[in-house]
């Protein structure tokens, strides 16, 4: 087993030896980083928070490396997904209104918002009519999913719309449920959910759009699926102790884990895994763990902590969760896992080291 550290990352939390940890004062005390996404060499944190470097951001900032970066001044409500499509940052949520402050009035945007590096703007004046969990895109589009039964107010759809730059329109959408996770690999688009069926037929928690229709892929997958990732040529679909491999033609088990699977990110020949276990690939771990072929990287237990998603960036791996003091009081944080031998410190990286 590789046993490795975590040390603070960025702005995030800083402990004790004896791993105790407690708030720097960068992202709120009570933050909850939910998820992370990469894009264009800068790496996007969404989540339910107000501040970084006591300056507010609203539940989504930008990290490029040396300081923590403000999308004017966010959204009102949690981050979901994070997407990157020609040159603009899409996020989706339970948010109504996007660069409202105190001082700002913002601008309605119903559950979905675009940055285009400068100013927010909304897709649509009534978007969608409920939940949307997740985006997609093709390099062209933007696909949302979720559980909503209309946009635009007029059109139904049931649980997935695509976004063209100008205009939502529907693809065809019949699902009994909601769409929790989608990808698009191989010309094609995933979805993966808490669904049972699509119109009349059943459809087992995964399905694939061919630009024509949706399909059942495979047979399904016997439980829910909460999280999607392709590493360009094979698709991974996390659930129920376990995270399956679809490579075009049948499924295989990628690794199995002690535990629910809720974050799963492929890249290279890494799979980078979160959730609610305590081993993956028959090791110990706490709630995190990275599988490379035979080679699997594990988690001592942080006490009073929750790891919810993690990514490589910047030649470390960053977790995003929430945590908490020996009080257990949660405390808002990004860690890095720096590789060290095991856990006896939590060092912080500084504001005056300029990391």
């Amino acid at each position: 087993m590789i046993t490795t550290a975590i040390s603070a990352f960025v702005l995030g939390v800083a402990t004790q030896p004896s791993t105790v940890m407690s708030p720097v004062g960068d992202l709120d005390h009570i933050a909850k980083v939910t998820v992370m996404r990469v894009i264009d060499g800068k790496l996007y944190v969404g989540g339910k928070f107000e501040r970084a470097n006591r300056k507010l951001v609203n539940n989504v900032v930008m990290w490029d490396g040396t300081a923590w970066t403000a999308l004017g001044k966010g959204v009102d409500g949690d981050v979901k997904d994070i997407c990157g499509v020609k040159g603009n940052i899409y996020v989706c949520g339970d948010f109504s209104y996007a660069g409202k402050s105190k001082t700002e009035p913002g601008i309605e945007a119903n559950r979905v918002a675009k940055w285009d590096g400068t100013k927010w703007s909304a897709l649509s004046k009534y978007t969608v009519d409920r939940d949307i969990n997740c985006l997609a895109t093709d390099g062209t589009n933007l696909y949302m999913g979720g559980n909503f039964t209309k946009i635009n107010d007029a059109t139904e759809t049931k649980g997935v719309a695509k976004y063209d730059g100008t205009k939502i329109t529907a693809i065809g959408g019949q699902f009994d449920r909601a769409v929790m996770r989608m990808v698009w690999a191989n010309g094609k688009l995933f979805a993966g959910g808490i669904f049972n069926e699509f119109g009349d037929d059943a459809c087992a928690h995964m399905a694939v759009w061919d630009g024509k229709s949706w399909s059942e892929l495979g047979g399904g997958r016997p439980s829910s699926i909460y999280a999607l990732s392709t590493d360009g040529k094979n698709v991974y679909a996390a659930g129920n102790s376990s995270v399956d491999m679809w490579d075009g033609s049948k499924w295989s088990s990628a690794v199995k884990t002690g535990g629910s699977v809720t974050w799963v990110h492929a890249e290279g020949s890494k799979l980078y895994v979160a959730g609610d276990f305590t081993e993956i690939a028959g090791k110990k771990s706490h709630q995190v763990g990275i599988v490379d072929g035979k080679a699997v990287s594990t988690l001592d237990e942080v006490r009073y902590s929750r790891h919810i998603c993690l990514m490589p960036f910047g030649g470390s791996v960053v977790i995003g969760g929430s945590y908490g003091d020996v009080q257990v009081n949660e405390i808002g944080g990004v860690l890095k896992w720096d590789g060290s031998p095991k856990i006896d410190k939590l060092d912080l990286l500084s504001k005056e080291s300029g990391r």
